[in-house]
């Protein structure tokens, strides 16, 4: 399942996303737009499960169509190659898709527990001698050392819990002519990019998600009329996004999501070194899905070779 930092990237979105689509004119008698967040797609070999989608379908069945014009992904772990390549995937099986949004988010260094036999067994051992308890959150996050800012690691007991280091948000929209997105085109028409981590600068994105939702508003429009022909859409066809997001907000609570992190990261350190319980590691979503996929690898060893012509980083890998 997903980690609270992996679903952080896309909350602030999702909140976006379903303000504008609750405030459109839509017949709710006829068409039902939805936002799932980890909903199984079927791709040509298998099924994904992204981070966001929004279907539509035609309230009264039978349900012959579900149309997906928003697509999400988010990679903590993945292979630059690897997320993007999905994401062709994605685009092919569901030619509907009129907005795609990739979030890469990465740590400064690959995460890797603390030795039970270390001295934060002593200083973070919590509890007594005899029934040692993991630290509350709030208990465990007021020991920290290091500033609470972005660039700063999460460091406890002089160790690294969680160091987010770099995030980075692409969007792409359908072109007017109807042809498949395509992710590898730079075009500012039809590609925006921005960075939340380090630093703020978003805001060619929520143009061009605007942009995207508008096109998402006029599919409304022209699957209301497939379903009920004498249909009058005129008010969805002029409304507009009036949706607003701060993305200052959106880091503030990614930093939150960095804080729970680190401290369930510790809470399953505990539980292996104290408890020997059969079910004490955390292991982030996409590190437990490497282990039946080769294509992804950890954090600080994501690679951008093979991919000269598909999107990735660019921030440059500092490893530690």
């Amino acid at each position: 399942m997903p980690t609270v930092l992996h679903e952080a990237f896309f909350d602030h979105v999702k909140v976006f996303v379903d303000k504008y689509i609750c405030d459109l004119p839509y017949n709710r008698d006829v068409i039902s737009p939805m936002i799932h967040m980890n909903w199984s797609l079927e791709i040509a070999d298998g099924s994904v499960m992204p981070d966001m989608v929004i279907s539509v379908t035609a309230v009264e069945g039978p349900l012959e169509v579900v149309l997906i014009p928003f697509y999400g992904e988010c990679a903590l772990s993945e292979t630059d190659d690897h997320v993007f390549r999905k994401v062709e995937s994605v685009i092919l099986a569901h030619l509907d898709v009129i907005c795609v949004l990739v979030v890469l988010a990465r740590e400064a260094a690959d995460y890797t527990a603390p030795g039970c036999d270390s001295t934060i067994s002593k200083t973070l051992c919590g509890g007594t001698d005899s029934d040692p308890k993991p630290l509350t959150l709030k208990q465990f996050i007021n020991l920290r050392t290091t500033p609470r800012s972005f660039g700063e690691p999460v460091v406890i007991g002089d160790y690294t819990w969680c160091h987010l280091s770099t995030v980075e948000y692409f969007v792409w929209v359908k072109r007017d002519d109807g042809s498949p997105i395509n992710i590898r085109s730079q075009d500012p028409a039809d590609m925006a990019y921005g960075t939340l981590v380090p630093e703020i600068s978003m805001d060619a994105v929520t143009e061009m998600l605007k942009r995207g939702l508008t096109k998402i508003k006029d599919s409304f429009v022209d699957f209301q009329k497939e379903l009920e022909p004498s249909l009058d859409c005129t008010a969805l066809a002029e409304a507009t996004v009036n949706a607003q997001t701060d993305w200052r907000l959106a880091s503030k609570r990614i930093m939150g999501a960095c804080d729970i992190t680190a401290h369930r990261r510790y809470v399953a350190w505990h539980n292996a070194c104290f408890t020997k319980s059969d079910d004490s590691s955390y292991m982030d979503s996409e590190q437990a899905d490497s282990e039946e996929e080769p294509g992804i690898v950890s954090t600080s060893e994501r690679k951008r070779a093979n991919t000269s012509t598909l999107p990735g980083s660019r921030f440059k890998i500092q490893k530690s």
